[in-house]
Formats: structure tokens, sequence, C-alpha cells
């Protein structure tokens, strides 16, 4: 979400008479840096922001964007690296694969405003059109953002039902109909991080979070140490005591909670809200006996604590990375709501079969 933020506001930034050209990859077979989805913005002075590989075909791109911006007409490019043919390797690609990117002028274009809304409101799919046809031209798109998701009238049975599924997986895909190809690319808002807390640990957590373009917000009910001068990139500050977070925080169902207050009590109270909350995943720092005794005595003070419940609870907070320091546990918790978001268990990528990218 990091990439689609800088391209927004860089689009924002230009001048009424100048445009630029987003290139997106569309399509991956075989092996590639970048997934369906990453993008690449190409201003008229050469400028660039985002990566559509590892390095190896933004030259070319940047090339090609010219050839756009002159005729104002997307155009897909299609780079094979399967091959023996010099003219391949002189890219320069460690991967071998097919990758198919769709470049287009950006001025006035709807995809802007759509990737905008769920970027700042609610997950959406867009279904772009990838062959010219009687009724649809390269780069024409349905949109499908929030509760209208069933409802778009222009799309047929077939693009609905496949929308559905992509929000489902929250993957996106290219599909192939007797009209033509279609890539459906899902977009959600940013991962949303609320941090108990705002010790000194807590503040490469932040820093980490927003430098991946998280939502980050910080709650704590001490004004001296929740505050921008501490923390100066939070997208947001909450001062409340542990007993009443539930009142004064959104529990949103698609937030990640990390509980790290250093205070037994107040990390009871706080961590009992959050278990009976529709959080998917409950992060709290310290051993497992503090947190075997910290359950008890929820349950004991009245909590129905399910299975489910604790299903949901990660305790000691983290990936087993060895870390000690602030910095280092900070990555060690990042790394695991990454792996949570993307269904993964974690380890080491070599002892791992198959593509890196598959769930």
């Amino acid at each position: 979400m990091k990439e689609i933020q800088e391209i927004l506001k860089h689009v924002d930034t230009l001048a009424p008479e100048k445009d630029a050209v987003l290139a997106t990859v569309v399509d991956v077979r075989g092996s590639s840096y970048r997934l369906p989805g990453a993008k690449m913005l190409i201003l008229e002075n050469g400028d660039s922001y985002g990566t559509v590989s590892g390095g190896c075909l933004e030259a070319d791109v940047m090339q090609h964007a010219g050839q756009v911006l002159e005729s104002g007409e997307p155009q897909i490019f299609t780079y094979d690296t399967t091959t023996n043919d010099d003219s391949v390797f002189s890219y320069n690609m460690g991967c071998r694969g097919v990758i198919r990117i769709l470049l287009e002028a950006i001025r006035s274009n709807p995809y802007v405003d759509f990737m905008r809304a769920c970027f700042e409101r609610e997950k959406g799919v867009a279904a772009t059109s990838l062959d010219p046809g009687n009724e649809q031209a390269i780069g024409d798109r349905i949109f499908f953002v929030g509760d209208g998701i069933g409802q778009n009238e222009f799309a047929d049975e077939e693009i609905r039902s496949k929308v559905v599924e992509i929000l489902r997986s929250g993957r996106s895909s290219i599909e192939r109909y007797d009209f033509g190809e279609v890539f459906f690319e899902y977009i959600a808002p940013p991962v949303s991080i609320k941090i108990f807390g705002a010790g000194a640990d807590a503040v490469p957590l932040a820093k980490l979070a927003n430098e991946l373009g998280w939502h980050t917000t910080i709650i704590d009910h001490r004004t001296a140490l929740a505050n921008h001068e501490r923390f100066d990139e939070p997208d947001e500050i909450i001062i409340s005591r542990p007993e009443d977070v539930s009142v004064k925080v959104r529990f949103e169902k698609e937030s990640f909670a990390v509980v790290m207050t250093h205070n037994y009590d107040h990390d009871r109270k706080i961590v009992g809200q959050l278990l009976k909350s529709d959080f998917p995943y409950v992060g709290l720092l310290g051993p497992k006996v503090r947190t075997e005794n910290l359950i008890r005595e929820l349950r004991e003070e009245g909590l129905e604590i399910t299975k489910d419940d604790l299903e949901k609870l990660y305790a000691p907070v983290g990936l087993d990375t060895g870390a000690h320091l602030p910095e280092t546990i900070a990555l060690s918790i990042i790394a695991e709501i990454q792996t949570v978001l993307a269904g993964r268990k974690g380890g080491f990528l070599k002892d791992r079969s198959g593509s890196i990218y598959d769930r």
C-alpha cells in the first residue's frame, strides 16, 4: 500500500498541463520479482515512483511510457525471459518468466479515484480489459467498491461472481472469457495496527509500521508519553484508560492489535476487551507464564474465553528471531503480522518448496 500511497501523492501534485504514465503489472507466468498489481508512476520529466520489477525492466518501461504519453492510448508490453534470446538477457533479469505490463496515461483517469477510494475507505476490485474488442478497449475498466460489489449494472454475472471470489481471497488474478482477457485487481486500505502502550519500545514499532504505509494508532493514558513529540509519524494518538479502550478505540475486524503497556493490570484489562472483539490478531508482549496467569485471572473474573479467542492471541508477540533490542523486537512483531496477513507460517525461504508467493 505504500506504493499506491506514494503514487497518489505525486499524482495530486501534477501541474494542470502535465500528465504521467502509470505502469501496472497485470500478468505474471513463471518467476518474477513483483506480483500482479505492482505499480510504477512515470512523470514527463523522467522521475519515477514505485517498481514493476527488481530494477531490470524499469528503464525499458520508461522508454515505452514516452510512446503512451504521445499517443494517449493505453498499451500492454510483454517481457518474456523464458527464452535464450540475447535481447531478453540484456535486461539482466534473474527471474525466468513472462511479465505483461499495462501502461496508461493517468490524467483524468477514473482509476485514480478508484485507488483513492480503496486506500481511504474500503477494499475493492477493478476489472480491466486487456484485449481490444468490439465493445471494449485495452484499459477499459469496471469498478467495484464496498457495498456495491454485486450491484454494478455494467458487469455480467461471470464478472460479478469473480469479483466476489477475489474479495474473499484478497488476491488479484487474470481470467480469459469469450470476449477477451480481464485483469481483476484487488486493492484494500492500508493495514491498520493499534499499539496499546507508548513506552520506549512502541516508538520503533510505530516508526517501522508507518514506513510500510500502515495506518498506525497509539493508545495510552499518559499524555507525557503519547504525544507527537515522541511519536512524530503515527496517523492517530488516542488518550484512554485501559478499561475504556472498547469505547474510545475503533475495533475494526481487519485491524491488528499489539499490547505492550508493561503494566500487568493494564494488559489484563485491555486483552480482555480485545479477545472479545473482531480483531483477527492480538499480540501481547511478555513471557508465556505471564500470559497464562493473565488468561486465568480473566476467566476467574467471569470472562468466557473460547478456543477461537485464544487462536488469535499471539503471546509472546513476534517471530522467534532472537530479538532483544526495541528495534529488533519491533522487526519481529512486524514480521509476524506480515506472516499472518499472508496466511503463512514463517520460516526460512530456502526450506520452502514451490513458489515463494503461494499461500
